[in-house]
């Protein structure tokens, strides 16, 4: 009898493994492959870095001079500091205009460069921030507090880990 109770035991035991085993699998299979190597890495403590692209629309978006205008950096004024006391800028930066903007490709072996933005959107890139946060939800709260969300958008990406000489 006992024989049997042992048997079922390390049956129910590699079984459990198993399972957990798969379980782990499929949380990482997951992820990103980022987050994946920085995790298998640093044994799970780790941050990834998110660019949080900030696009707005000029025809909704304030004035420059106007009060509106004036409320809206005071808000990204707060939200540097808030980042920096936080911890997590890397960096960040408000672009120039659409209208300051040269696109530059090669066809044909021969460069070629065009005057303003590559394609014509109706929301145009104004800035980014660079972030290094705990995981993507962190990220998407952070770009919940841009300012402008309210009239624009905040892609959020992670950043590519590319390390050939494995430093």
């Amino acid at each position: 009898m006992t024989l049997i109770f042992r048997d079922a035991s390390v049956r129910l035991h590699r079984r459990s493994v198993f399972l957990l085993t798969m379980l782990i699998f499929t949380i990482a299979a997951t992820l990103p492959l980022q987050a994946q190597t920085a995790i298998t890495a640093t044994g799970g403590d780790t941050k990834m870095q998110y660019m949080l692209l900030i696009y707005n629309d000029p025809k909704v978006e304030p004035a420059y001079g106007t009060p509106e205008f004036e409320a809206m950096m005071g808000g990204f004024f707060a939200l540097n500091e808030r980042m920096k006391a936080d911890n997590v800028l890397v960096s960040g930066e408000g672009l120039q205009g659409v209208e300051t903007a040269t696109s530059v490709r090669t066809r044909g072996g021969k460069v070629e460069t065009m005057d303003g933005p590559f394609a014509e959107t109706r929301e145009h890139l104004g800035g980014y921030y660079v972030i290094e946060v705990p995981d993507l939800d962190s990220a998407l709260r952070y770009a919940a507090m841009v300012p402008s969300v309210a009239w624009g958008t905040v892609e959020v990406r992670p950043l590519m880990t590319y390390n050939p000489g494995g430093e």
